[in-house]
């Protein structure tokens, strides 16, 4: 499919997100030969910031056209600009939005399938959470927003290192949807990544982080904390058994 800005000006569009601020795209939907389609413009983004936001554009494009005919993953429709990219559109609810028990088990497994596929191709999200993965109707999802996303191709020395750290954090963010939606799923290992971070390097920087809280008097366990918890005991328990 082919767009130009002028193609873009010229057709009715609807906007459905406004920039919150300097650092969001302009995001408009549209419809052309049937096909429902995004438009994320950085057009109006300041001067200074033009060349960060044509990079997220840029890596964005690169993953999702390393990831063409994957499923679960948005279709790369055009690049019209280096301010803008076309995007089919993905339907469904943030699951960040979806009450606990009402994620069907079978959209995690599929998740955590999709991560699988996507670090074989040697592609990294960089930006996993709950409000970049959409659940539809039936429970089919689809993992949104690749503007932090890295492509490696046969990754050697220091490209190696750094497939390796970003995809860790990529299962980090995964195991924590996984407490969120489906404890049942939970492995030791996700257990492993959540407390004590996904790489050396990320472990590192939360070591230094932990202490910094502990001298300012912060508590120790927040929301997460205490479900992984619930988990140990439970895990125990049943070992017990």
């Amino acid at each position: 499919m082919i767009f130009t800005r002028a193609d873009l000006e010229a057709m009715p569009l609807q906007s459905l997100h406004k920039a919150r601020n300097w650092s969001k795209a302009d995001v408009f939907g549209g419809e052309r030969d049937g096909v429902r389609f995004v438009i994320k413009d950085f057009r109006r983004a300041p001067v200074w910031f033009k060349p960060v936001a044509r990079n997220f554009l840029k890596r964005e494009w690169t993953a999702l056209r390393a990831l063409d005919g994957v499923e679960h993953v948005p279709r790369a429709l055009a690049h019209p600009d280096a301010d803008s990219i076309v995007l089919e559109l993905a339907a469904g609810e943030q699951m960040d939005k979806m009450a606990f028990g009402t994620v069907p088990h079978a959209s995690i497994e599929t998740l955590i399938e999709l991560v699988r596929t996507l670090h074989a191709r040697g592609v990294t999200h960089g930006d996993l959470h709950q409000q970049n993965v959409l659940v539809d109707v039936s429970g089919q999802i689809c993992l949104i927003d690749w503007a932090t996303a890295h492509v490696f191709h046969h990754p050697r020395g220091v490209r190696r290192w750094l497939f390796e750290e970003f995809s860790a954090l990529d299962r980090r963010a995964l195991a924590k949807i996984k407490v969120h939606h489906a404890p049942d799923l939970v492995t030791e290992e996700d257990l492993d990544l959540i407390r004590n971070g996904a790489s050396r390097a990320y472990r590192s920087v939360k070591k230094m982080r932990r202490i910094g809280e502990v001298l300012r008097g912060k508590k120790r366990y927040g929301a997460l904390e205490r479900k992984i918890e619930s988990l140990n005991d439970k895990s125990l328990a049943d070992k017990k058994r």
